[in-house]
């Protein structure tokens, strides 16, 4: 199993206290409840380094995960449904926007979009929202475990529209090995990939 040595660094307000050393940075994004969290400890070796919740709208702060390959992982507040005041959801957007556009050690970002819902409007968006910026993305289709083959293979097909895609399950590790490959290939990190 591939293990990043990833460990939970800090939770910035918005722009204030980023890393400023200029390490490589790979931003996490997706609807609020998607697995972003999950995911990050699958990529920890299964390890509980990002707090997960069944709550919507858990992640309220830009979380930053130091990683052994001398990269950064930035996990993005959620956006669409969110248990969060108005104006709250108000800044999260905020923050994504100006992460996404203005953050010079931002090397590439991981659109994470559950299976069971591919193509819903707001995923669309920031698909092209992506697509615009020019730096490399790639769509993580989550919760890919909870899919038959045929069913998985039709979200896979629908995701394509949105970008290059990644099936990949928190829960059974599948899709972990290339998802590693594409950080390593964007951060230019030596990450060894293999089972």
């Amino acid at each position: 199993m591939v293990k990043l040595g990833i460990e939970f660094l800090k939770s910035c307000p918005g722009p204030e206290g980023l890393p400023a050393d200029g390490l490589p940075e790979v931003a996490f994004i997706g609807r609020s409840n998607v697995g972003k969290s999950s995911l990050i400890n699958r990529l920890a070796g299964g390890r509980k380094v990002a707090r997960t919740s069944s709550r919507p709208g858990c992640t309220q702060y830009i979380n930053i995960f130091t990683t052994s390959r001398k990269f950064y992982i930035a996990d993005l507040p959620g956006y669409g449904f969110a248990k969060a005041p108005e104006h709250l959801r108000r800044q999260w957007i905020d923050w994504i926007g100006w992460y996404l556009r203005e953050r010079k050690p931002l090397r590439g970002t991981i659109l994470l979009v559950d299976a069971r819902h591919p193509g819903l409007e707001n995923d669309l968006s920031m698909a092209q929202y992506l697509m615009e910026g020019g730096k490399p993305y790639i769509i993580a289709l989550t919760k890919s475990d909870k899919l038959k083959r045929g069913k998985l293979a039709a979200s896979v097909r629908v995701a394509r529209e949105m970008g290059p895609v990644i099936a990949v399950s928190s829960v059974d590790g599948s899709g972990m090995n290339e998802l590693c490959k594409w950080l390593a290939d964007t951060t230019a990190a030596g990450i060894s990939v293999g089972s």
